[in-house]
């Protein structure tokens, strides 16, 4: 399921097809009813949504060219959008307006109520001049809401551009795959370990990918079928958001009965240009890094945003504690181990999440304070284990401030969220 929503969300055209295709079949059934139906129709509905065909034509041209102009103006607010992303926030998030249901779904209204209109007006003939339409009446309801998708497509722009919901909303990208681990998890799909190779292995066989790129998704539920089907245990050893080439051995196959002739499961692998959220949630938390660094540049100059970045990074931090394991096994259908999955533990995690931060700021006493506050409120929210790995971590991300570049007031507010931070881990 999760491969199919990620070619929907490669594709930006899929959606407005969609709608496309369902405006072709409401004109059917509209042109069906004014050239078959339409007396047997007439007793039913209004007579206010039935005109003749002059003022029918009349009415879809105008609308046709309303639509029209409201598709050209939403296409060019969204350029400004992507530019704004691509500039002032990180060009990783440019995905994230463009893949939302809001964006797709106003295109497809748009797009769907101009072919209705165009399609309308190509069956107004000269012999239906006697008869009145119901064409025209269905537009005028198409134009209202097109025009109400409009002002909603502003106002949700407006909300888009602002940082705070950027970063709210990339937060919940990675909340959504911890959630999606913890439900495996309670309904024991998962288990948070490494499997052990089979005694009864007969076999082996080094899988390889199709493309260069990043591992997207992997269908392991459908892994798990094709395993217990064929009688194959895998055991992955590239993650989910590596990169790999055609010639990268990113998982080996153990088969317990004899191997078949041929064996293809590359289909269960989406192997793509870039690393996407679905499955891979230290994503998320990536561009929240990539906004925060990109705030505290000279060329922003914006602290507070960074800060406002790394406080949603400790929300998210705390979920990682959660789940954190050197790799998830997926059982099948019988409960037995078939798939094993490495996943970067909550140290690699923390690690790579404040790494770049350390560096680019370190000389800004807002950033430091912050970065302390994220800690302690991972120490407050964590269990005891959760609580040693942030301890070692202590060297790398609390002993390495360097307060020589900070005022004696400074220095004095870093050592007392250290006392705090060094508390709580006792």
């Amino acid at each position: 399921m999760e491969k199919w929503t990620l070619r929907a969300r490669k594709e930006i055209w899929f959606v407005p097809s969609l709608y496309a295709l369902a405006s072709i079949i409401l004109t059917a059934i509209v042109i069906s009813i004014d050239t078959v139906f339409a007396d047997s129709v007439q007793n039913y509905l209004p007579k206010m949504f039935f005109t003749n065909v002059d003022l029918s034509t009349t009415i879809l041209s105008s609308i046709a060219t309303a639509i029209l102009t409201m598709t050209t103006i939403s296409f060019s607010t969204i350029m400004v959008v992507l530019t704004t992303y691509s500039s002032q926030f990180s060009p990783r998030t440019l995905q994230d307006f463009m893949t939302e249901k809001t964006t797709l779904r106003v295109l497809g209204v748009f797009v769907g109520s101009f072919i209705y209109t165009v399609l309308s007006l190509l069956f107004m003939k000269d012999w239906l001049d006697e008869q009145r339409v119901l064409a025209s009446g269905v537009g005028v309801i198409l134009a209202v809401i097109c025009v109400g998708y409009f002002v909603f497509f502003i106002h949700h722009v407006a909300r888009s551009i602002q940082v705070s919901k950027l970063i709210e909303r990339l937060m919940k990208e990675g909340l959504a795959t911890v959630k999606k681990k913890k439900l495996l998890y309670k309904s024991e799909k998962i288990l948070f370990e490494m499997m052990d190779i089979p005694s009864s292995t007969q076999e082996k066989m080094e899988l390889t990918p199709k493309a260069t790129g990043y591992v997207q998704v992997i269908d392991t539920e459908g892994l798990a079928a094709k395993a217990k089907e064929r009688g194959f245990h895998i055991v992955f050893n590239k993650r989910i958001g590596d990169f790999v080439t055609e010639r990268s051995v990113i998982a080996i196959v153990y088969f317990t009965k004899e191997k078949p002739e041929e064996v293809d499961l590359t289909a269960f692998i989406e192997v793509g240009e870039e690393r996407t959220p679905l499955q891979d949630g230290e994503f998320a938390l990536q561009k929240l890094a990539e906004v925060a660094l990109r705030a505290i540049s000279p060329g922003i100059n914006d602290p507070n945003t960074a800060n406002n970045c790394i406080r949603y990074m400790s929300r998210l931090l705390m979920e990682f504690g959660e789940v954190d394991a050197d790799a998830i096994t997926y059982l099948d259908e019988d409960k037995e181990k078939r798939v094993t999955i490495p996943q970067r533990n909550f140290e690699e995690i923390l690690y790579t999440g404040f790494y770049q931060i350390r560096i680019y700021g370190e000389r800004d006493i807002s950033v430091v304070l912050t970065t302390l506050e994220c800690l302690i409120l991972i120490a407050e929210g964590s269990n005891q284990e959760i609580k040693e790995k942030v301890k070692n971590m202590w060297g790398f991300l609390v002993e390495s401030i360097k307060e020589d570049y900070f005022e004696p007031l400074d220095v004095k507010m870093v050592e007392e969220k250290k006392k705090k931070l060094s508390e709580l881990l006792n």
